[in-house]
């Protein structure tokens, strides 16, 4: 037995294995609760409309219009500008068409109004209108649905792309992208992993589930890729 006052080394020694022990347990846990994530599959996005598999060859500018919202609420309002460029970047990547983006005032001024959703009815002179001044040869019409940036995150897309010169719908997305789902959350982990804020890293994938600006990217990226392709020209 010890003196009073006397340091405890048995119980010191007993104290810190119990820590330790505890630090394993968490850090197993998280390990395999990574990694079990790590092997889910995928979300892969199904609510999407092609007329063809491929683009047509004379697709070639597309007008982007401002992107509307389903809600006027401020978490909707900062999420269409948080979106906005993000969208416009994505298209811009995949390099798909040149892109036109028409701004609220030059599209008042075209239309009568500063904002479309495509979904209501449309002047008859609309894409004439579109076509002429612009020199365009299809118009997107984008809408945000849902914006969520607390936890759980959310990103809902709606779009459309119109042939202007039939009119016709040669593309349409509608899905939404909730980090509650497990497919959603391991997709938006293997994007973090694939596009790094700056070096890959376990930190780095879990991190998109938290950050709003991260898994809009992700998600905007996931509908952009569903676009349709271009047909590889023949030799």
């Amino acid at each position: 037995m010890s003196d009073k006052g006397t340091i405890d080394s048995g119980a010191i020694k007993r104290s810190l294995a119990a820590s330790l022990a505890l630090l394993i347990l968490i850090s197993g846990c998280a390990k395999s609760s990574f990694l079990g994530q790590m092997t889910t599959a995928s979300y892969q996005p199904s609510n999407v409309y092609r007329a063809e598999a491929n683009l047509s060859a004379e697709i070639k500018r597309v007008a982007v219009l401002p992107l509307t919202t389903l809600s006027d609420d401020s978490a909707m309002d900062f999420g269409r500008e948080a979106l906005w460029p993000v969208l416009v970047a994505e298209l811009g990547r995949v390099r798909q068409f040149e892109l036109v983006s028409v701004s609220p005032d030059e599209l008042r001024l075209l239309t009568g109004r500063n904002a479309w959703s495509g979904e209501e009815k449309l002047p008859l002179d609309f894409f004439d209108k579109l076509q002429e001044k612009l020199g365009v040869d299809a118009v997107l019409f984008s809408r945000l649905t849902q914006y969520r940036a607390y936890e759980p995150l959310a990103v809902g897309w709606r779009l459309k792309l119109f042939d202007a010169a039939e009119p016709q719908v040669l593309w349409a997305v509608d899905e939404v992208f909730d980090a509650r789902v497990p497919e959603v959350a391991a997709a938006a982990r293997r994007y973090a992993q694939q596009h790094p804020d700056a070096g890959p890293s376990v930190q780095d994938a879990q991190g998109v589930l938290l950050s709003p600006r991260r898994f809009g990217r992700y998600a905007t990226s996931a509908v952009v890729e569903t676009l349709p392709g271009r047909a590889i020209p023949a030799p």
